[in-house]
């Protein structure tokens, strides 16, 4: 296992960039599907839904990265060994779990998706001002580019949500664990 900050390690070629961006809209599609089959179980459609449209985005972005580097080969990078830069070594645009609940709003859901849109933005922008190569500079400028789309857009859709009020959260019933 690779015990370097992942922080400190530069993607060097686009071979690379697109392992890298590969993995990250496959992870996040997945999550967003673990996310709202959840939902789901626990009747709360609305939100699920928004997270299935994001899994949609993710499955497409996927198909674009693989469209792109069809005639290259794509390394195999272990888990441990992504350049994400991130504190838990997770890619960047995988919602993190604690951040769902069962009640939760879509004013919220669209809030986890701009912080790790947000966060994508910020790797790919990264990658485009470390990296030496031109091309992965062009690509990840280009990544970065997309993603702050989507940062633009998650904000636009924000606006049609109220935020929740306090004790949104309460419920008398809730569900029970079993162990």
């Amino acid at each position: 296992m690779s015990t370097e900050n992942s922080a400190m390690k530069t993607i060097e070629t686009a071979e690379e960039l697109l392992a890298h961006a590969l993995a990250l809209e496959t992870e996040a599609a997945e999550r967003y599907e673990e996310i709202a089959d959840n939902l789901e179980v626990h009747n709360n459609p609305e939100v699920a839904g928004l997270f299935r449209q994001l899994a949609q985005y993710g499955r497409k972005h996927a198909a674009e990265v693989e469209e792109l580097s069809k005639d290259m080969e794509l390394p195999h990078i272990a888990p441990w060994d992504f350049k994400w830069g991130t504190e838990t070594g997770e890619s960047p645009e995988a919602p993190p779990i604690e951040d769902i609940h069962y009640m939760m709003t879509p004013f919220q859901a669209l809030k986890v998706a701009h912080s790790v849109e947000t966060q994508a933005q910020q790797f790919y922008a990264s990658v485009a001002s470390s990296t030496p190569d031109k091309r992965t500079k062009e690509i990840a400028a280009e990544f970065a580019e997309e993603e702050q789309g989507h940062v633009d857009l998650l904000v636009e859709w924000l606006k049609k949500y109220p935020e929740p009020e306090k004790g949104w959260d309460y419920d008398p019933d809730p569900p029970m664990m079993h162990e």
